[in-house]
């Protein structure tokens, strides 16, 4: 791996029979289902730490004899994710268990969100340091920078895990809804802690597919470096270009600040509070069902998420007075007897739009 500098062909890729330290499966529908909670409000990035950190714990258990008992406890899982007491780790845990991901038992961890136990996806192999490293992490752009790559750039074939892959810092940002700069800077802190390698290709690739990058599999683990920033300077321009000359033309107004590693985005939708947008729009329609699920109000269905649509196009139609208020009474007492052709019609337009 030190002499490969150059993607070009099929034989820039990185195999070995598993990484240093070992590695443990994810899947890749788990870890959409899992950021998706957190990107709805649902979660916290620590709940997202504890998850990561459950597989750890299943992983130093995988080669235990059949007539032993493991034994799972929470301060185990308080050493690895870090912080003082263990509260907080009690709290993630029922966060994640009441959203159906995660099981834990003091015999027994199950780490498989319970939607996606169907179709659970391809198997990433995540090797055991880096999901050491995501645990203690406090960084939202991070830890989805990492998993980004993963998702991209690690692969098990055949017997052997296979790392290379090309990944755009556009896409990372605009799947996990992090800043695009905070992607970028935190993969050039992976890259200096040794994790990445960052390699370089023709400029027809970069355009298209992003930059080639190798997870090494021989990375023995270690703290992620911080940046050091000057508190008596301002902070660089993205282009020396740009610099104004004393002039107002084509000044942006400024923004309010948001998170660090965040995207400035709309209230989430909240089944307790829905407003006549989210009757509108069917990716907040989606969000609505999925938490209507998990009240246990309807099934994952073909039949009831087209009487979910029909009953936000019903509200939206008939509704005078209170829409948002009809609708989630109609989803709440399963009142589809009082929805018309014309709203499916409408519901099957809102799905095809949203697949």
């Amino acid at each position: 791996m030190e002499t490969l500098a150059y993607a070009r062909g099929r034989d820039w890729h990185v195999e070995s029979r598993k990484p240093r330290g070992g590695f443990c499966f994810i899947h890749e529908n788990s870890i959409h289902a899992v950021w998706s909670y957190l990107r709805l409000g649902e979660l916290e990035l620590r709940d997202v730490r504890v998850w990561l950190a459950c597989h750890e714990m299943q992983a130093r258990r995988c080669t235990l004899d059949q007539s032993r008992k493991p034994c799972f406890t929470h301060d185990e899982l308080h050493a690895l994710i870090g912080g003082t007491g263990g509260e907080h780790v009690r709290r993630s845990l029922r966060r994640l268990t009441r959203l159906g991901l995660l099981q834990f038992d003091e015999d027994r961890i199950d780490t498989t969100p319970f939607e996606v136990t169907e179709d659970p996806g391809r198997p990433v192999p995540v090797p055991r340091p880096v999901l050491r490293l995501l645990a203690k992490s406090r960084g939202r752009a991070f830890i989805a920078t990492v998993l980004g790559h993963l998702l991209r750039c690690l692969y098990y074939t055949r017997g052997v895990c296979r790392s290379g892959g090309w990944c755009k810092a556009s896409w990372i940002a605009e799947v996990f809804g992090v800043a695009l700069r905070a992607v970028k800077d935190a993969r050039s802190r992976l890259v200096g802690l040794g994790l990445f390698r960052m390699l370089r290709a023709d400029q027809l690739r970069l355009n298209r597919f992003g930059s080639p990058l190798v997870v090494c599999l021989q990375w023995a683990g270690g703290s992620a470096p911080r940046k050091a920033f000057p508190t008596t300077e301002s902070a660089p321009p993205k282009k020396h270009k740009e610099l104004s000359y004393r002039r107002d033309d084509h000044q942006k107004p400024a923004r309010a600040a948001g998170p660090a590693g965040a995207r400035l985005r709309a209230k989430a939708p909240d089944l307790n509070d829905v407003t006549e947008a989210d009757l509108k729009d069917p990716w907040r329609l989606a969000a609505l069902f999925k938490q209507a699920r998990l009240r246990g109000w309807v099934r994952k269905t073909e039949a009831d998420i087209l009487s979910v649509f029909a009953a936000a196009t019903h509200a939206v139609r008939v509704g005078t007075q209170n829409p948002p208020g009809l609708f989630r009474w109609l989803i709440a007492q399963q009142r589809w007897e009082t929805l018309s052709s014309i709203d499916e019609d409408r519901a099957r337009a809102l799905i095809r739009d949203l697949r």
